[in-house]
């Protein structure tokens, strides 16, 4: 069997998959599952003879998973209920797919925690956070509150818990990554009450390497995931955390070992943490139908599933809900020492969590002193919000006014990050300099990043001094490597975190090395 694909023959199946992507995105409005009349909407507009190729017309099976014998056999009639509560969901995966998708069941009393507090009816919190995938992309806007995954994990939770209040707050970010949105975390998910994290950041991870190819084990991302894992970890109420592994066939490569899962999954598995995974699902049954395209029908786009591959999504984290809630209902959970939440060192050298403080969207606005062809402009679609401010042409600045005092040793330098968007095309190189009330080493940063398919929001970094009053100027360079100038700068980062300390601290070392940054 021939294992390569000819370059002209990846080039033509490439091309193919995007050009269609319209059509299947189209049809995303047509659910494939079609279980209830009430989930369907009526404006499937594809033509006949491409909608059962695309499935707008076809239906799948369902099937409930059987409660175990135990939950049948004994206990009182309460317990029984409430088994059936937890398998009355009924799934569009076979049985087969869906225990190849859920992970090991690593260390649970974080999870059987949330599920005592679900039986007892105490309020619990759920927080989704991630890219695109996460924000609901692929399912049209006006559906994703019953037929994202997010939905209908959220509605699984309250259907099997009625008397529990659950609050749901999905903080997906599109275009980010782990190391970006660790930075921020305690803005997207403040550390107040949040009981379980659904964590989704693999596909964005793998984008910002390069297709094809087996990823680093220790890279920026690497360390930024680990970083999120831990600052989680830290919330007072001892969040349990479930890191759900995207994955694309197109996006990924046709190689099982080209995703971000593996050396992810030895963070969360070094942490005893729960996850679920598409590929290890997906996989086979997508490439071994490849010859029709008929494997691919989960999917919206080259990146984004339709409302069939949410439902895949939803099937195999309530899978593995069920698992654990089961487990809770047979064996209550009791929470006997704090140790049993204790967090180990850092599995790659140095890489501590630091305190942070983030300015995005309105707080960046009013950072904001002089912006001379700059707009504050909304980039995103389909209600995913993606807001910053960005230039088109060369020789425009932005300045900004910030607080950079406030650490221990007033007279140490302190880490200033710009968030500014990294795409393969159209983006140019902007200067970072200091103009008054601080000092700093003007750095330039690139936008360009030609080995990614994708556009994603990084941190430059710079060490500044502390100061009231830091002004500071972004400018867009004549210079650029893609023959245009766009800028766009997305948020602010100030940490107490010495520049020394960061340049021997690899998640900083590294970063600032590959944007082209000075942390000295």
């Amino acid at each position: 069997m021939q294992t390569c694909w000819s370059l002209r023959y990846k080039l033509s199946f490439y091309l193919v998959a995007l050009c269609l992507g319209w059509l299947c995105c189209s049809c995303v409005a047509a659910p494939y599952e079609a279980i209830r009349s009430d989930e369907i909407p009526h404006d499937c507009d594809i033509p006949v003879e491409w909608q059962g190729w695309y499935g707008c017309k076809e239906t799948i099976v369902t099937r409930q998973r059987s409660p175990s014998v135990a939950v049948q056999s004994r206990g009182a009639p309460q317990r029984r209920q409430l088994a059936e509560r937890i398998y009355a969901y009924e799934a569009a995966l076979p049985e087969d797919l869906l225990q190849r998708g859920i992970g090991p069941p690593g260390n649970t009393n974080r999870l059987l925690k949330v599920f005592n507090k679900l039986m007892t009816g105490l309020p619990v919190s759920l927080s989704f956070i991630g890219g695109s995938i996460t924000e609901g992309g692929g399912v049209p806007f006006h559906d994703r509150a019953p037929l994202s995954f997010t939905g209908k994990v959220t509605n699984w939770v309250r259907d099997t818990y009625p008397n529990a209040s659950v609050r749901v707050q999905n903080a997906g970010v599109g275009g980010v990554t782990s190391l970006y949105y660790a930075q921020c975390v305690d803005m997207f998910v403040p550390d107040e009450d949040v009981d379980l994290v659904f964590v989704d950041f693999t596909l964005n991870d793998r984008a910002s390497g390069i297709m094809g190819k087996s990823p680093e084990p220790d890279t920026p991302d690497r360390r930024g995931y680990e970083m999120l894992l831990r600052k989680l970890l830290g919330y007072r109420q001892h969040p349990a955390i479930i890191a759900l592994h995207s994955w694309s066939p197109f996006f990924n490569h046709p190689n099982f070992f080209s995703t971000a899962e593996d050396p992810i999954q030895s963070i969360v598995a070094y942490y005893g943490l729960q996850s679920v995974s598409m590929r290890n699902a997906l996989f086979h049954p997508t490439w071994q139908r490849q010859q029709n395209y008929k494997g691919f029908q989960w999917l919206c786009d080259n990146i984004h599933p339709n409302t069939l591959g949410h439902r895949y999504y939803a099937d195999i984290i309530v899978g593995l809900l069920q698992d654990v809630a089961l487990q809770a209902a047979l064996h209550p959970y009791e929470e006997s020492e704090a140790s049993q939440f204790a967090i180990p060192p850092p599995m790659y050298d140095n890489n501590l969590e630091s305190t942070t403080t983030c300015l995005r969207g309105d707080l960046l606005q009013q950072r904001v002193y002089q912006a001379v062809g700059w707009n504050w402009v909304d980039e995103g679609r389909d209600g995913r919000h993606k807001y910053g401010y960005v230039t088109e042409e060369p020789d425009h600045d932005i300045i900004f006014v910030v607080n950079t005092a406030g650490c221990p040793d007033p007279s140490t330098m302190v880490t200033l990050g710009i968030g500014h968007l990294k795409s393969y095309e159209r983006m140019g190189q902007a200067l970072v300099s200091c103009v008054s009330g601080c000092v700093c080493n003007p750095t330039v940063f690139d936008g360009h990043n030609p080995a990614s398919l994708a556009s994603q929001e990084f941190w430059a970094y710079i060490a500044v001094s502390q100061s009231e009053q830091c002004v500071f100027e972004v400018a867009s360079l004549t210079a650029t490597k893609s023959g245009q100038n766009k800028v766009k700068v997305t948020s602010l980062l100030l940490t107490c975190m010495d520049p020394e300390d960061a340049h021997e601290i690899p998640i900083f070392k590294q970063t600032a090395a590959t944007l082209g940054a000075t942390v000295n």
